[in-house]
């Protein structure tokens, strides 16, 4: 009952949490214009200008890391892809030199060795 009764509390707590700060957004905003209205026309206009100069800024400051965080993980892109390369470049001669088989020829021999035994089973089968 008390586990039900506090999945229930999990699931409407943030909604709850989320209506209200919705709520006292739209009031903090609601007084903020209140407050300006009461200013005089010069202050007021000054104080409109200045918030626009600000939201613009903020826009333009989300634009930008928006831009660099796009070019970063590009980058990071980049760099992987090459850092693969070399590593295939240095890895694929040693692993010829080596003669080490490759997963494709490992995998390979086990479905000839699969195909093998199953051939074996099946002549032991009808004699056994």
């Amino acid at each position: 009952m008390t586990a039900k009764k506090s999945k229930g509390l999990q699931e409407t707590l943030p909604r709850r949490i989320k209506e209200l700060r919705r709520t006292i957004e739209k009031r903090v905003r609601a007084g903020i214009d209140d407050a300006t209205g009461m200013l005089p026309s010069a202050p007021r206009k000054a104080l409109k200008r200045l918030t626009a100069n600000v939201e613009r800024a903020q826009k333009d400051l989300r634009k930008n890391a928006e831009k660099a965080l796009s070019q970063a993980r590009k980058r990071a892109g980049e760099v992987a892809d090459k850092v693969q390369d070399r590593i295939d470049d240095v890895v694929n001669p040693l692993v010829k030199r080596l003669d080490v088989a490759s997963r494709s020829e490992v995998n390979h021999l086990h479905k000839r060795v699969r195909e093998l035994e199953r051939r074996l089973h099946a002549r032991q089968s009808p004699t056994a």
